[in-house]
């Protein structure tokens, strides 16, 4: 099976690598700098436009075309739209399958607001937000990370809202759900990891944790959602209280953890497609990830 990957030069892909080395794939990586580590790991990888330019989606067709590729990973936020409108098309051209919820759901989960109102008519409890500069915290509707977030304290001068949400500041320790879905949208995995050390936004020390009800609260999510394949939800847990901020319909920076305390969830993806069927292995709880960085050194003059 030949598979499409993008964002190979995301520090994460490094800790998702292994997983697919795991299977028995040839592996195509797509990147849009020379400057990304994934170019130098083996793979064979091509060198993109950005998604703001008109010409990415024909030089990622052409890959598709010429690469005969059978199975695409989207893990990076701005192409998850244009992705889901195309995918019947890449299907029924190709016959390739794009491993990606459909439009609809993806509109929901990358505009903030819109999540807020999915997660106000479905009863998921979730903090007050407005259109309106009517809380103290200021966030993009559509963004990822800590990116352009800011306190009612430090909003740059001539802030407006075009574009923006404000938010009710919640207490509590955050986790992300990492949630694996059958392509009928029937959860296989539903594994909370408590984020103990964040840079960057990036989880550094997790630990996998049981909890009865964030559990069935992400079921209710996915039963009116109904999203494909993985996707990871942000949730503040104060008690008894939750609080549910986000949902990103993609793979989640620390899924590793997720991955190695049930299985590779990239092998159940692949029985999913093949119309084989995957049997869930029991989920090891109490599990601790420490991540680390290594380094890919090149010289120059081998630069792609």
């Amino acid at each position: 099976m030949k598979v499409l990957v993008e964002g190979i030069g995301s520090m994460v892909f490094g800790t998702q690598l292994k997983y697919y080395r795991e299977l028995n794939w040839q592996l195509i990586g797509i990147d849009i700098t020379n400057k990304s580590f994934g170019l130098y790991t083996g793979l064979k990888a091509y060198i993109v436009p950005k998604y703001t330019n008109k010409d990415c989606f024909g030089v990622i067709e052409n890959i598709i075309k010429n690469e005969k590729i059978d199975l695409v990973f989207c893990t990076v936020n701005e192409g998850l739209l244009e992705w889901s409108k195309r995918k019947k098309y890449f299907k029924s051209k190709y016959d390739t399958d794009i491993v990606i919820s459909d439009y609809n759901v993806i509109e929901i989960c990358v505009d903030k607001w819109k999540t807020y109102k999915f997660f106000v008519n479905n009863g998921i409890p979730t903090p007050r937000t407005s259109l309106k500069d009517d809380f103290d915290l200021f966030k993009p509707r559509i963004g990822r990370g800590s990116y352009g977030i800011y306190k009612s304290s430090n909003l740059p001068i001539n802030f407006n809202m075009d574009g923006y949400i404000s938010q009710e500041i919640v207490k509590g320790e955050e986790y992300t759900i990492d949630v694996l879905c059958d392509l009928n949208s029937k959860p296989i995995y539903i594994i909370p990891r408590k984020r103990i050390n964040i840079e960057s936004g990036v989880s550094v020390v997790s630990k996998t944790v049981y909890n009865e009800i964030l559990i069935s609260y992400v079921n209710k999510i996915i039963e009116k959602l109904k999203p494909i394949g993985i996707i990871n939800i942000q949730c503040f847990v104060d008690g008894n209280k939750l609080n549910f901020i986000e949902i990103n319909p993609r793979i989640a920076g620390g899924a590793s953890l997720s991955f190695a305390s049930s299985d590779n969830w990239f092998k159940a993806i692949e029985r999913f497609y093949k119309k084989k069927e995957y049997i869930p292995k029991d989920v090891v709880f109490n599990n601790y990830m420490f991540r680390y960085y290594e380094d890919i050194i090149v010289n120059e003059v081998n630069l792609i």
